[in-house]
């Protein structure tokens, strides 16, 4: 600074500061610094100084909005990973307890099936037997009666009801033994 003053004005001369034309350069300069400073720190470097500040909260703040979203993130992910997890356990469960629950009404169905299967099987035995044994009774009755015309016929003459009965038990037994060979 000394040197621009010395080449605008040849008078001044910047080794000799007991000048008094020196001593007003130095200070006029000391005072253009410092207003300058003063200006420059109200002005520029503090509302400088505010907007950076401001601006590392505002990333800072970011940063940790980030991190709280990101936290909040995988905690949503596990969270999911697990309903989904849960879900596809429930949803096994369900197949599991459907198959079971077909194979009981099958089962059931299956023994209901057989026990009709059963009861008609009995029931046709049953009336099988009846028809046989009415039958066979028939069979007897018009043996006998048969037996009864036969023997009458034959001996020409008239039986009382015991020689009746005889001759009709006679004949059943020999049709029994008849009947079972």
């Amino acid at each position: 600074m000394w040197f621009l003053l010395a080449q605008d004005h040849p008078e001044i001369d910047p080794t000799n500061l007991t000048d008094h034309a020196n001593i007003a350069a130095a200070i006029w300069a000391w005072c253009i610094f410092v207003v300058l400073v003063v200006l420059l720190w109200k002005l520029a470097w503090g509302p400088i100084s505010k907007g950076l500040d401001a601006r590392a909260q505002r990333i800072t703040d970011s940063l940790k909005k980030a991190e709280e979203v990101e936290k909040a993130a995988r905690e949503i992910a596990e969270t999911n990973r697990q309903l989904l997890l849960k879900a596809q356990q429930d949803a096994q469960q369900l197949v599991a307890d459907a198959r079971n629950a077909a194979q009981q009404a099958g089962e059931e169905v299956r023994k209901k099936a057989q026990a009709d299967v059963d009861a008609q099987r009995e029931r046709f035995t049953r009336e099988t037997q009846l028809a046989v044994e009415k039958a066979r009774a028939d069979l007897r009755k018009e043996t006998v009666d048969l037996t009864l015309q036969a023997a009458a016929k034959l001996m020409g003459a008239t039986m009382t009801d015991a020689d009746h009965r005889r001759l009709a038990e006679q004949a059943l037994r020999d049709a029994e033994k008849v009947a079972r060979n």
